[in-house]
């Protein structure tokens, strides 16, 4: 009996008592319902605003669609007067008949105001008259008859007469959906007044009710959080907070005084496993880190050691079995692939002469030319002087691809690929320019912007490097400097490309510092130029 006394106690306190959940549930509801009273008035009046405009500019376009049709009517008409043979006779019949049915629409808008009514019966007495005189012409031009132009002209004169006509109606309609609109928009911000008022009002006298509701839930909560903090502080006597607002908030200060007492029993205990434990695992992550570090250099040695030279001798020999076999083609594109596979095995250093890049960036150019034929051309102009000129490996022949793939192959009609090279003042100028689909100027101005950092960023490095040692680069200097390049970087700009346009601004920073440049300029659907600046140095025999 004492606990069933003590259950329905229990719960005719919990049926009498909302407790926080319920406080906060209903004070919210009550606003919110409110505050979605009063969205729903101005969300209706806002949509039959909107209604109201959208008809008036449906009629304005419909009346400005038809007197588009028409002037291309007259003007089809007149081309097919002056060169039969340019438009066909059935289609300007097949006009008249378009143009009367859009007429027929337009007969609605009379009951706007009587000055629409006036143009719109104007424009159908116009169009009764028009009709049959450009149909007359039109026979007449067609058995071979000269009087087609008298005839004609009398209709060219209705069709000036038409056109002022629907020009009123689209200034009365303009008018009159001004002064709807006009209307429409004063009604609409004198309720908008009239509800913000009550909005304000209403936000006003809620935040008095929350601000009460908020300070009897949060009182002793604040109480509870400074001894909690006192606690986190290693203060094991805190915990010992009063609070009897008979809800979840008494039930939780004498929880968290059971739960101060036992870990101010088991916190002595818990520190010393702690301890131990934690030195275990730092054990523990030190081996399996120096584990993966030795399976990484593992994996890297022997990578190293699997450089692909047999594709480079199984493309000979595919070549050599197409010549045998008359397979030109084959055999070019065998020949083409293993060029560009020998310049990538090849081990030269950071640096190789322009010979070689230039003669890279033909082969490449033809082994694509089987891929898209004469959509495809290129002219390279490169003196015998500069074909010794020191410039960075792999440096022409990405800037070609990307043109080839960004730039030549989204043109249906493709485009040429330029080449040139020249050298003023100890300085060696390259240009790489195509005249595909371009950039805009957004695109150019993120290209740009992250070259500049590039540059910058790998320029810094450069210096500290020669603070250090005086010497050039490695190759593996090179590959560290492109791995720590900014993801943003790559993201933006290689784009699919093996080797893209922040690889090549990076090496440039460290190989020449500030004595490098590296421009892009582009326009949209005229195409895009690239110039790059090196010092001029030649390649030593």
């Amino acid at each position: 009996m004492s606990a069933e006394r003590n259950f329905l106690q229990t719960l005719s306190s919990r049926h009498v008592r909302p407790g926080i959940r319920g406080k906060i549930l209903l004070c919210f509801a009550i606003l919110l319902a409110f505050f979605l009273l009063l969205t729903l008035i101005m969300q209706s009046e806002t949509m039959k605003l909107s209604k109201e405009y959208s008809l008036n500019l449906s009629n304005y376009l419909l009346a400005h669609r038809f007197r588009l049709d028409l002037s291309a009517f007259h003007a089809q008409a007149d081309r097919y007067l002056r060169e039969p043979g340019s438009v066909d006779i059935e289609s300007v019949y097949k006009g008249i008949g378009a143009l009367n049915t859009q007429y027929t629409k337009l007969i609605p808008l009379q009951d706007i105001s009587i000055p629409v009514m006036f143009e719109v019966r104007a424009t159908g007495y116009g169009l009764d008259a028009y009709f049959p005189l450009v149909s007359k012409a039109v026979g007449l031009r067609a058995g071979g008859s000269a009087d087609y132009y008298q005839i004609f002209v009398k209709a060219t004169r209705i069709h000036g007469f038409l056109d002022i006509y629907l020009n009123r109606m689209l200034s009365e309609l303009m008018k009159s959906g001004e002064d709807t609109y006009q209307t429409l928009f004063a009604r609409a911000e004198t309720l908008n007044r009239a509800i913000l008022i009550f909005m304000i009002l209403a936000s006003i006298l809620a935040l008095i009710v929350i601000v009460f509701v908020t300070e009897a839930i949060t009182s002793p909560l604040r109480r509870l959080a400074k001894e909690a903090e006192k606690l986190s502080n290693g203060d094991l006597d805190a915990g010992i907070v009063e609070a009897r607002t008979r809800d979840e908030v008494e039930t939780l200060t004498h929880s968290f005084a059971s739960m101060a007492k036992s870990i101010k029993e088991m916190v002595e205990g818990l520190k010393e496993k702690a301890e131990l434990e934690r030195l275990l695992h730092e054990e523990e992550l030190a081996l399996v880190s120096m584990g993966k570090s030795l399976r990484e250099a593992q994996f890297m040695n022997l990578q190293e050691q699997m450089k692909p030279h047999f594709l480079f001798n199984a493309l000979n020999t595919i070549a050599r079995s197409a010549l045998f076999e008359n397979a030109t083609r084959t055999e070019s594109l065998a020949m083409g692939l293993a060029a560009l596979l020998r310049a990538t095995i090849k081990e030269t250093g950071p640096l190789s002469s322009l010979d070689d890049e230039v003669l890279l960036a033909r082969s490449y150019l033809e082994f694509q030319h089987a891929r898209f034929g004469s959509r495809l051309r290129w002219n390279i102009d490169v003196p015998t002087t500069l074909k010794s000129a020191k410039i960075p490996r792999l440096l022409i022949q990405p800037l070609v691809e990307n043109a080839v793939r960004h730039a030549i192959e989204p043109k249906i009609d493709g485009g040429t690929v330029r080449i040139r090279a020249r050298t003023r003042e100890g300085s060696l100028f390259l240009w790489i320019a195509d005249d595909g689909i371009g950039m805009s100027r957004e695109r150019l101005r993120e290209v740009r912007s992250t070259i500049e950092i590039s540059l910058a960023q790998r320029s810094c490095s450069h210096l500290e490097n020669q603070s250090h040692a005086a010497q050039t680069p490695t190759d593996h200097e090179l590959g560290t400097a492109e791995n720590a390049h900014s993801e943003v970087a790559e993201n933006i700009l290689l784009e699919g490309t093996g080797i893209g346009l922040a690889n090549l601004a990076t090496r440039l920073g460290i190989l020449y510092a500030e004595q490098a440049r590296f421009i892009i300029q582009s326009r949209e659907g005229r195409g895009t130029l690239i110039r790059v600046m090196l010092p001029y140095e030649v390649v030593e025999e």
